[in-house]
């Protein structure tokens, strides 16, 4: 284990010894500084090769947010909990970790309805929860999270490199349109293109612009996309997070390169 996550660790476990649960309500924020944020992000990049250093994490936060019923350090539990269900490899634990994920966000959003942070994970968990259970109960959700992700843009709406465009518009993508669902080509590239504009440089927003303009007959503008995302360098650590989205890339300069040769 690093040395900074054995010290944050420590200091977890002496804190709860010598802090009683008053001063804990009263300073939540105090005890979560930006530090102990910082040491959450490396835990969830990270997810797929120290999930040790993330479920310690996970534990520290989990007492954390017992204790001081904080909506954000809630909210950043839903995070984490995330984080850990999209590492599981057996399909029934994954399932269940996405609920307590919702479950820990609904507990956020009852202190403060406008938790950010709880209302993207919840959503997010739900959306990866729909794809877990089949195509009925993910028909079932999308207006439940059309609304959470609508209020995250308009709360937040550069939250998680604009999380909320991101997945508002990979969801009217995907969706089937009226009468089916209520899929849109256009609110799509409304959401990507603000996301794009807001976050240039973010592999996963230029992949899904890029496979939504090329879908739209703007395939020069695509490859451009799916080519920068093939040119960007990513770290080891991020190969589990980034490959579908690198993939996504491929295949569109796949399939420009066979039309282009026809």
């Amino acid at each position: 284990m690093l040395r900074w996550q054995v010290n944050f660790l420590k200091y977890s476990v002496f804190a709860f010894i010598s802090i009683s649960h008053s001063v804990f309500a009263r300073a939540a924020t105090e005890i979560f500084p930006d530090e102990y944020k910082q040491k959450i992000d490396i835990a969830v990049m990270r997810n797929a090769v120290d999930r040790p250093a993330l479920l310690a994490t996970i534990s520290w936060v989990a007492q954390l947010a017992q204790s001081t019923r904080d909506a954000t350090i809630m909210a950043e539990l839903a995070r984490l909990e995330y984080a850990n269900a999209e590492v599981e490899t057996e399909k029934r634990k994954r399932i269940e970790l996405y609920k307590i994920c919702i479950d820990t966000a609904n507990k956020s959003l009852a202190v403060n309805p406008d938790e950010v942070g709880a209302l993207y994970w919840k959503a997010i968990a739900m959306g990866k929860l729909s794809e877990e259970t089949g195509i009925l109960n993910a028909f079932r959700m999308t207006r439940a999270m059309e609304r959470l992700f609508l209020r995250v843009i308009t709360l937040n709406e550069n939250y998680d490199h604009a999380g909320g465009h991101k997945a508002l518009g990979r969801m009217y993508y995907k969706l089937p349109s009226f009468p089916i669902s209520f899929g849109s080509n256009e609110k799509a590239l409304f959401h990507l293109k603000k996301a794009y504009e807001l976050y240039p440089n973010d592999v996963i927003v230029r992949a899904f612009y890029a496979e939504l303009l090329f879908d739209m007959g703007q395939k020069h503008e695509a490859r451009k996309h799916a080519e920068f995302i093939l040119a960007t360098s990513v770290e080891k650590e991020n190969n589990f997070r980034y490959h579908r989205f690198i993939e996504i890339a491929r295949n569109i300069v796949k399939k420009d390169k066979f039309l282009m040769a026809r």
